[in-house]
């Protein structure tokens, strides 16, 4: 069964334990958020999830829309389809 937007708050996580330059970074989005990393790990973490949410609503749908299985599927496809 699908689930309503409304049943739940879903959101992308990324952590990248790269870090090492003393800076801590952090950045909220749409329906994301990344913590730490290199400025250029935590640049493509930020890429991706953007890269994410534009899939999404080009599609009219958002993370909520999506099971843990979806999401994964949907990334998959992502992925296999190369840059946007």
């Amino acid at each position: 069964m699908k689930r309503k937007s409304t049943d739940r708050m879903s959101r992308i996580v990324g952590l990248a334990p790269d870090t090492g330059d003393g800076h801590v970074r952090v950045t909220e989005g749409d329906g994301f958020h990344v913590w730490l990393g290199s400025e250029n790990t935590h640049a493509a973490l930020n890429a991706w999830c953007e890269r994410i949410n534009a899939a999404l609503k080009r599609e009219g749908r958002t993370l909520d829309d999506l099971t843990e299985a979806e999401f994964m599927d949907f990334v998959s496809r992502l992925n296999d389809a190369g840059p946007s």
